[in-house]
C-alpha cells in the first residue's frame, strides 16, 4: 500500500513534522512493506520557513534576530538559490513569545531576518504569516527596514500595538532602496480586513493576550490611525488579508508592494499535490482516494463517502491531560484505525 500522510500542527501539543512522523511510524509498524510519503502541512503559521525549505532542497540560515519583545535571540530561515522561506512565527510567534500582551510585541525580527536575506542576495521573499503575537500592523518589520515613524514631536520611534496611536509621520524612503528589485509573496489563508470588528485586533487580540473587548476597542482604534497616517501608500485598510498576522498582511501589501496568497494552496503546489496523490492509495478524498481523517475531536455530522474521520483525544480526560498524552493517543488512533 502507497500512503501519503499530511498534516498540520496540532496546536499546543505536535508539531506538523511529529504528527505526520508519527503516522509513518504506526503504519509501517503493523505493514514493514508499505510506502510511506509524508508531508508537514502548512498554511503560512509554525514550522512553514522549515517545511518549505526542506521540499524546496534549500538550505538553513541562522541569524540572530529580535524577538517578540525586542531582544537579540537566535533564529532561522531558509534560502534555496536567491529564494528565502521566512515566517513570522519563527520570530515573533505566539508559541514561543515570553509574554502574551499584543500592546507590546513586536514584528522588527521579520526585518531583521529580512535584511538579511536580501544581504545574502534573494530577490523573492516568501513570507509566513501565521501565529503572531502581535498587532503592530508590521510597522516593526518597516522599521527594521528603514521607515521612520515619528511622533508629534518629531522624535522617531518603532511602534508597537500599543502606540501605533503615536505616529505623526512615516517616511520609507530608505526602507524602499533596500527592497528594490525585491519580490514578496505573503502565505495567509484569513481575508479579515485591518479594522472594525472582522479586523485583526477584534477577531485575533484575545488570543494573543487582549481579553477585554475594552482592550480591543483600543487596538483597533490604534490600528485605524495606523491606517490614516500610511494612507498615502495606495492601500486600503479593507484589503481582504491585510489584517492577517496582527495586520501584516496589509504591511506586505502597503509597504513590500507585495501579494497575498493562499499558504494552503502554495504548499500543495510545491510538493505537486496533483503528481503525488496520483501514485497513492490512501489520501485524499476528492482524487477518488479513500481517506482518513485524524482530529482531536469531531462533532457528529455525517461523514463523507470514503473518508474515515479518527478522533484521538481520550473522552474521559480533560482537554489539558489530552494535550499533553497528544503523541500517545495519536499512536492508539493510528493503530485501532489500521487494525480495524
Amino acid at each position: 500500500m502507497r500512503y501519503l500522510v499530511m498534516s498540520d500542527s496540532f496546536k499546543g501539543s505536535m508539531t506538523a513534522k511529529t504528527v505526520c512522523e508519527t503516522v509513518r511510524e504506526r503504519i509501517l509498524s503493523h505493514d514493514p512493506a508499505s510506502e510511506v510519503t509524508i508531508f508537514p502541512a502548512f498554511d503560512g503559521g509554525e514550522g512553514s520557513a522549515e517545511y518549505l525549505t526542506s521540499i524546496y532542497g534549500g538550505k538553513t540560515v541562522s541569524v540572530r534576530a529580535r524577538n517578540a519583545t525586542g531582544r537579540r535571540a537566535p533564529s532561522n530561515f531558509g534560502m534555496k538559490d536567491k529564494t528565502a522561506f521566512l515566517a513570522v512565527a519563527d520570530t515573533s510567534g505566539l508559541p514561543g513569545a515570553k509574554i502574551r500582551n499584543p500592546f507590546v510585541t513586536t514584528t522588527v525580527g521579520l526585518g531583521d531576518q529580512m535584511l538579511e536575506a536580501i544581504a545574502r542576495g534573494a530577490d523573492h521573499i516568501v513570507i509566513g504569516l501565521g501565529g503572531s503575537s502581535t498587532n503592530d500592523g508590521g510597522a516593526g518589520a518597516a522599521a527594521a527596514l528603514g521607515a521612520v515613524f515619528r511622533d508629534e514631536n518629531g522624535d522617531p520611534f518603532v511602534p508597537v500595538g500599543g502606540t501605533l496611536g503615536k505616529i505623526a509621520s512615516v517616511d520609507v524612503t530608505e526602507l524602499k532602496k533596500r527592497i528594490a528589485g525585491v519580490r514578496f509573496t505573503a502565505l495567509c489563508d484569513v481575508t479579515n480586513p485591518l479594522t472594525g470588528e472582522t479586523g485583526c485586533s477584534f477577531v485575533y487580540a484575545k488570543q494573543k493576550g487582549a481579553r477585554s473587548r475594552k482592550k480591543r476597542e483600543e487596538l483597533d482604534e490604534y490600528m485605524k490611525h495606523y491606517a490614516r497616517v500610511t494612507a498615502f501608500l495606495g492601500v486600503s485598510p479593507d484589503t481582504p488579508g491585510a489584517g492577517a498576522a496582527g495586520g501584516l498582511g496589509y504591511f506586505v501589501r502597503a509597504f513590500l508592494g507585495g501579494e497575498l496568497v493562499s499558504g494552503a494552496d502554495f504548499f500543495l503546489n510545491a510538493i505537486d499535490f496533483d503528481k503525488r496523490i496520483k501514485d497513492a492509495d490512501v489520501g485524499a478524498r476528492d482524487a477518488g482516494k479513500p481517506t482518513v481523517v485524524f482530529c482531536g475531536a469531531a462533532e457528529k455530522a455525517e461523514t463523507p463517502d470514503g473518508t474515515a474521520v479518527v478522533t484521538i483525544n481520550d473522552p474521559s480526560l480533560p482537554l489539558a491531560e489530552n494535550l499533553l498524552r497528544s503523541r500517545e493517543n495519536l499512536v492508539k488512533a493510528v493503530d485501532r484505525w489500521l487494525n480495524g
